[in-house]
């Protein structure tokens, strides 16, 4: 829930319960990519304080085998990447859905995840070992709806903060 506490220096800080999960999604053409663990535990996140600052504590939770320096949260089921250099409230605009829900006393869903761009940069990295093309011809059935999948999700410009990554074609 969203309260006050006190912090002890007669500052109030906004206080916001949020159940956490992680996704191993390194490897952007796995095949089980679901949230884990199954029944989110739950945990207090400051408000006020950056996310980045918050991210080891939630990683340790969590014994999340993703890269530290390479975690990003995201909203979910919204799919918004919140930005860790920000705290909660200073992007509670984007966030409508998510106070919403608390609102309703309810506790929102934060993903512990790889970075977009370091999963965009894990498929550019793949592209010159083996061919995207070949690969994608190569596969078939539910390998090839993943992959498809996969780089549906990573090439979408979302209408709140886009790719977030410059990716340029190569010229022909």
């Amino acid at each position: 829930m969203a309260g006050e506490e006190d912090r002890g220096d007669g500052e109030p800080v906004s206080v916001v319960t949020v159940r956490v999960q992680y996704l191993e999604d390194t490897d952007p053409f796995a095949c089980a990519n679901f949230p884990e663990p199954r029944r989110a535990p739950t945990c207090s996140l400051d408000g006020a304080l950056p996310l980045g600052a918050q991210i080891p504590a939630l990683h340790r939770l969590l014994g999340a085998p993703l890269k530290l320096e390479d975690c990003a949260l995201q909203v979910s089921p919204s799919g918004y990447y919140l930005d860790p250099e920000l705290c909660l409230e200073e992007q509670r605009e984007m966030l409508e859905g998510f106070y919403e829900e608390i609102s309703k006393g309810r506790k929102p869903t934060l993903i512990l995840r790889t970075q977009l761009s370091v999963r965009v940069n894990a498929i550019l990295e793949f592209h010159t070992h083996l061919p995207l093309a070949e690969k994608l011809y190569g596969s078939s059935g539910p390998e090839l709806r993943r992959s498809l999948f996969s780089l549906k999700q990573i090439f979408q410009v979302r209408p709140r903060g886009g790719l977030g990554v410059g990716v340029q074609p190569t010229p022909p």
